[in-house]
C-alpha cells in the first residue's frame, strides 16, 4: 500500500489504513474531520482495497473542496449528511468592514482550533461569509468565535446545502521557456532560479493539493499550484507561442 504514495504522506496513509479497518472488523461507522482533496484521494484509495467498505464524502456546500468522510460496512447504519456538517453565518458590521477568507481563518487560527474542524469558508454576494464546521463542535464555535480581528461578530446557523462553492480569480498572464515546475514557479513568484529551487526542496510548493519536491516535473494546463506565501494558482490555458517558442500561459489566482 505505501508504495503508491509519496514518505511525506504515511502517517496519513496509516490512519486512513487503521479507519477502514476498524470499519472492516467491527462494521462500526467512523467519520472523519474536515479532509483536503489529496487526504480524500488517499482514503478513498484505501477504501477500494476492501469491498465491504465504503465512503462518501461530504463538505456541506455544492462543490466544496474540504470534506468529511463517512466510512462504513456495508451492512451498517449510514450517518446522515445533516448530522455531520453544520453551516454557520457570520455576522458582521459589512457597511464598515471588508472581511475575507484570510480574515475569518487568521482568527480561527489565533484561536488555535484545529484545521480539521473547518470545512470550506465561502463569501457570497460580496458581504455573506458562510463557514462550514464539524456538527459536534458548533456550540464551541458560537461560544468562543466572537471577533475578527477587531471587530465583533455573531454566529448563527444556516442551511448551507443550497450555496455553490465557486472559484474566483485574479486574472493575469505568464511567459514560460517550459512547463517545468520550477519554471512554472519562477513565472507566478517572479523569483531567482535559486530561491524558486528553495521554495520546491523546502516543501512550500503543492501540485494538484499534492506536495511535489521534483522540480522537474512537468505541469500541465488545468494543473493547480499552492505556493507558500503566495498563495494558489490555476494554469487555466495557454495563449499563444512567441516568436522565440516561449509558451504564454492564463493563469488565476484564487481570490475570497
Amino acid at each position: 500500500m505505501f508504495e503508491h504514495f509519496e514518505r511525506h504522506e504515511r502517517d496519513f496513509v496509516t490512519k486512513a489504513i487503521e479507519w477502514v479497518e476498524l470499519v472492516y472488523y467491527s462494521q462500526v461507522v467512523k467519520v472523519t474531520k474536515f479532509l483536503t482533496p489529496r487526504e480524500q484521494v488517499i482514503l478513498q484509495t484505501v477504501c477500494n482495497q476492501y469491498t465491504e467498505v465504503n465512503v462518501k464524502f461530504d463538505g456541506g456546500f455544492i462543490g466544496a473542496e474540504r470534506k468529511r468522510a463517512i466510512i462504513s460496512h456495508e451492512n451498517a447504519f449510514h450517518t446522515t449528511k445533516g448530522d455531520i456538517v453544520t453551516g454557520i453565518k457570520v455576522i458582521y458590521p459589512a457597511r464598515y468592514v471588508n472581511l475575507e477568507h484570510r480574515d475569518i481563518l487568521g482568527s480561527l487560527t489565533a484561536l488555535k482550533v484545529d484545521r480539521s474542524l473547518i470545512g470550506d469558508i465561502i463569501k457570497q454576494d460580496d458581504t455573506d461569509i458562510f463557514i462550514a464546521i464539524c456538527e459536534e463542535y458548533a456550540a464551541f464555535f458560537k461560544l468562543h468565535f466572537n471577533k475578527v480581528g477587531r471587530h465583533d461578530i455573531t454566529l448563527i446557523e444556516e442551511s448551507i446545502e443550497h450555496i455553490k462553492r465557486i472559484e474566483n480569480y485574479d486574472f493575469s498572464e505568464i511567459i514560460l521557456a517550459s512547463m517545468r515546475l520550477d519554471v512554472v514557479v519562477a513565472g507566478i513568484t517572479k523569483k531567482s532560479r535559486q530561491d524558486v529551487s528553495e521554495l520546491i526542496s523546502s516543501g512550500a510548493v503543492q501540485l494538484n493539493f499534492k506536495l511535489e519536491q521534483n522540480h522537474s516535473r512537468q505541469c500541465v494546463i488545468g494543473d493547480t499550484l499552492s505556493i507558500r506565501k503566495y498563495g494558489r494558482y490555476k494554469l487555466l490555458s495557454q495563449k499563444a507561442t512567441t516568436k522565440s517558442g516561449k509558451l504564454i500561459i492564463n493563469i488565476g489566482k484564487t481570490i475570497s
